[in-house]
């Protein structure tokens, strides 16, 4: 491969097949605003009879490694940030010649990339969007999933493939729901393009993290072979296995160790299949930590859980929330364990058992879906991705308790109108202290104009999503938030984006114990294709 000094890889070449063509090449940028050109380099980092391992510099941005193996089909890589300071987007992407690579592959999707021509007969409706004249959509988005269950993803055609193979997922920005940008085709060049976004900001909430000096972003392997995506497949395994490497030596990076514990909550249950997440010692919003290095897992059946190849050079913080299932009630969060390692040792870290604090003194009255972050089990919920699918959801809903399933309620509410939940009279005892009402976003967008790109075509104004929460025609909140900014709904997402919950206490006199009872939750404010994503709502008498 032919690497300049600008920055990219302009060519790259397998078989004696050149690969790159008229497209762009490979290079790694702040999100499209500054690409890493060297001011030093290649320096010989390393070399062996099978291997050789070179770093381009630049010391106000960062640091590029290419290390290459004789008899190996591609190129490991990684990044080390010298300067960045706050970002919200760090990738690296590879831009290959369309006319080669014509598929685009993630773990949930195999397909075709769309073409430039069936791009350029759409009419654009937002970021990366467009309308066919059928009326069906083209969206780069469809090829987007979540990075921790993604064994490799890539692109390719007759002959020829190119793909990331990237093992260890430490270095991502975020938790087990963070999901990405994989492959598209560039609307303005026709190239086919390849990301490596493991500092990326398509979905979840716009954020800005600073980056320490020496931050770490990979290594991963750029794999070409002859479009065999089985062979692919074989590779990821190897890498897998052989994670993480024992051919860099740098030595944060092999310094790791293990954290085990168990998590029961306060009422004695195991915390049975939570999500386990590890991250900065300061740290309790887990969509977008980054800084340093993150770690993710499930608890088993009795709350035990282990995180592997834990670097040891930085405290963490444990944080723990249900993920359905035998915890499908469970709204609340563990919000934090103190971890640290003995550095420079290879002892592990056994946090023994961990008690996760729940309310007590509460009685179930209701709940509609399960708290898991996710929208499972609602209309549409897990669909695969599509642009637009939140249209199919109504504008007024209404789900009575004890005879609505949670099927009838739908994954999205994008337009304004009242979704209703009808429930039993309340015994006057029972409803003496009030109630909490629990609600659980799995995804929220809020942010005037994020993701129109109303600088490049004309939109309206775009107002705050906002949700009116009503009992019995009484107003007890409202739940709008400026900094809710996640991309999720807009960007195909089906399932989840930045998880977002608010509670309310909601007083004796509001309920009423002669006849029905009324929810309301009212969209006032929104716009098309934003709006909320349902986690799980509940109600619980004090």
């Amino acid at each position: 491969m032919d690497v300049e000094l600008s920055g990219y890889v302009t060519k790259m070449w397998w078989n004696d097949r050149e690969i790159v063509g008229s497209a762009k090449g490979g290079y790694s940028d702040t999100g499209g605003k500054r690409v890493f050109n060297f001011t030093l380099g290649p320096t010989l980092v390393q070399q062996t009879d099978t291997m050789i391992h070179v770093a381009f510099n630049n010391s106000i941005y960062a640091d590029v490694h290419y290390i290459l193996f004789s008899g190996l089909s591609g190129h490991y890589q990684y990044v080390v940030n010298q300067n960045l300071g706050y970002q919200g987007e760090v990738r690296s992407l590879y831009r290959f010649d369309p006319l080669q690579f014509t598929w685009g592959r993630t773990n949930i999707k195999n397909a075709p990339l769309p073409t430039i021509q069936d791009i350029q007969a759409g009419y654009k409706v937002q970021d990366e969007t467009w309308q066919r004249p059928n009326g069906s959509y083209i969206t780069k988005y469809d090829f987007s999933c979540y990075v921790r269950g993604l064994d490799f993803h890539g692109v390719y055609g007759d002959d020829i493939g190119a793909y990331v193979i990237a093992p260890g997922k430490d270095y991502y920005i975020g938790d087990h729901l963070k999901q990405e940008l994989m492959v598209h085709r560039e609307s303005s060049t026709n190239d086919a393009v390849l990301l490596h976004m493991y500092h990326g900001s398509h979905y979840n909430s716009e954020f800005s993290n600073f980056i320490p000096t020496g931050k770490m972003w990979g290594p991963w392997l750029m794999y070409v072979n002859d479009g065999n995506l089985d062979d692919a497949a074989e590779q990821s395994k190897k890498e897998e296995a052989a994670w993480p490497y024992s051919w860099l030596k740098d030595v944060n990076y092999r310094q790791r160790g293990v954290v085990r514990g168990r998590l029961v909550l306060s009422d004695r249950r195991p915390a049975a299949g939570a999500a386990v997440f590890l991250g900065d010692e300061n740290g309790a919003e887990t969509n977008n930590q980054g800084s340093n290095y993150q770690y993710t897992t499930y608890a088993d059946a009795d709350g035990s859980f282990v995180l592997d190849h834990v670097r040891r050079e930085k405290p963490y913080r444990l944080l723990a929330w249900a993920n359905g299932g035998a915890l499908a009630d469970v709204e609340s969060v563990h919000n934090g364990t103190a971890v640290a390692f003995d550095y420079g040792t290879n002892s592990d870290v056994d946090l023994g058992t961990v008690v996760w604090e729940v309310p007590t003194n509460r009685t179930a009255a209701w709940r509609i879906g399960d708290f898991d972050r996710k929208t499972l089990g609602f209309r549409l919920g897990g669909a695969p991705m599509e642009h637009g699918l939140s249209d199919a959801c109504p504008a007024n809903l209404v789900y009575a308790i004890g005879f609505s399933e949670p099927a009838d309620w739908c994954f999205a509410q994008s337009a304004q109108g009242n979704w209703t939940v009808i429930f039993p009279p309340a015994d006057d005892e029972v409803k003496a202290r009030g109630a909490v009402l629990s609600l659980s976003l799995a995804g929220y967008t809020s942010q005037n104009g994020y993701g129109l790109g109303r600088d490049s075509y004309d939109f309206p104004e775009v107002t705050p999503t906002g949700l009116n929460v009503s009992m019995n025609q009484q107003l007890v909140g409202i739940v709008t938030s400026e900094n809710a900014t996640d991309g999720a709904l807009y960007r195909s997402a089906t399932t989840s984006g930045g998880y977002y919950a608010q509670q309310f206490t909601i007083p004796a006199e509001m309920f009423l114990s002669d006849k029905a009872n009324r929810l309301d939750l009212t969209l006032t404010q929104n716009h098309r294709w934003r709006g909320i994503m349902w986690d799980a709502l509940k109600l619980e008498w004090l």
